[in-house]
């Protein structure tokens, strides 16, 4: 029926027949020797010899197949280590926290496996399946961005802290600000955060005079007349779309006249471009993700207390395949040995 050992082990149709035919392997090498037998199934001596040995320590039980699984694994956790991550993710799924494994590993404190290990078992723990996020990107070069030095480019925008499940049983009564001012250096990716209850152009302004110029104006030999203001066209920036006119152009917004009397200019990006603010945008879904939909944020002192330890870390930690950080990268660019930092504020 069979002509080879192969063809016997590819086509047996249970386990117990190819025992059974394993089992006269063993009686016939045996009977006519190994080289004999091994010549008869068209297999290597080396198989013969593998099922007598097996059949000889183990008997018939040692003909079946050996599972393939190894008999340690590096990335398969202790149950104590699975239980804990499982209770972390089921009590942040409570608390409709944003759950990510780096969050979860620390929190546990596991620092004895791999962020894969336990991004693997979280995935498991996880009641909802995460949606993909579409592609959203023009494919256009970034080049331009490996020639500019700290601060020559600065984005701004606004945040708004209401789309946060986990913070919204905290607005009521004015516990918490509603937006989130965020300022970003295309070229560092130095981040300055403030907090306000109203998003509009007294505001933003406040902004730049009591967080972002006092910082800027520290630091030697930093020319404020380079520096480029980029934002959106909101009308928490800019009065382009503004219908009271003066000789047909739109008045400036104080928020503008502010920028154009320190700095270089306020750049408008083109309305509706995806990734024209990209460096602010994706520091509001890192410290969204990291920080405000994960600590436990319930008034301004907390608020206050778990931003600025987040930024700490943010500004001393590589940036993502880069050699250095945001803090050392205008440290080394501008030769400082101590700087003042903005914290984050309440406006």
């Amino acid at each position: 029926m069979f002509s080879s050992y192969q063809e016997i082990y590819l086509n047996s149709k249970s386990e117990e027949f190819l025992i059974e035919k394993r089992l006269e392997l063993v009686r016939l090498a045996n009977e006519i020797g190994i080289k004999a037998t091994a010549r008869l199934y068209k297999c290597s001596k080396n198989t013969v010899k593998r099922w007598q040995r097996r059949y000889l320590v183990y008997g018939k039980k040692g003909l079946k197949d050996l599972s393939k699984a190894p008999k340690n694994s590096p990335r398969k956790l202790d149950k104590p280590t699975i239980d804990k991550i499982n209770k972390i993710v089921s009590e942040c799924e409570s608390k409709n926290k944003y759950i990510t494994s780096v969050n979860v590993q620390k929190k546990g404190n596991i620092n004895n496996c791999s962020y894969e290990t336990v991004n693997r078992y979280v995935k498991k723990a996880m009641s909802k399946k995460k949606k993909l996020r579409k592609d959203k990107s023009s494919n256009k070069s970034i080049d331009f961005k490996l020639k500019l030095k700290p601060f020559n480019i600065i984005q701004i925008d606004i945040k708004y802290l209401t789309d946060i499940n986990a913070l919204k049983p905290y607005f009521k009564n004015r516990n918490l600000p509603k937006y989130q001012i965020t300022a970003r250096d295309v070229c560092s990716g130095f981040p300055i955060i403030a907090y306000c209850d109203e998003k509009s152009v007294t505001y933003t302004k406040m902004f730049l005079e009591e967080v972002l110029y006092p910082f800027l104006k520290q630091i030697p030999y930093l020319d404020l007349r380079s520096i480029k203001i980029q934002t959106d066209n909101g009308k928490e920036f800019t009065n382009k779309d503004c219908k009271t006119y003066i000789k047909y152009k739109p008045i400036d917004s104080s928020f503008t006249i502010f920028i154009k009397n320190h700095f270089k200019k306020h750049k408008l990006i083109i309305p509706g471009h995806c990734t024209a603010q990209s460096e602010v945008e994706s520091f509001h879904w890192i410290i969204e993700r990291d920080c405000l939909a994960w600590e436990d944020i319930y008034d301004n002192n907390s608020l206050i207390e778990k931003t600025t330890d987040f930024i700490n870390t943010f500004i001393n930690k590589n940036r993502f395949n880069c050699d250095y950080t945001p803090l050392e990268k205008i440290k080394s660019y501008y030769s400082l040995k101590n700087i003042i930092l903005p914290k984050p504020i309440i406006l």
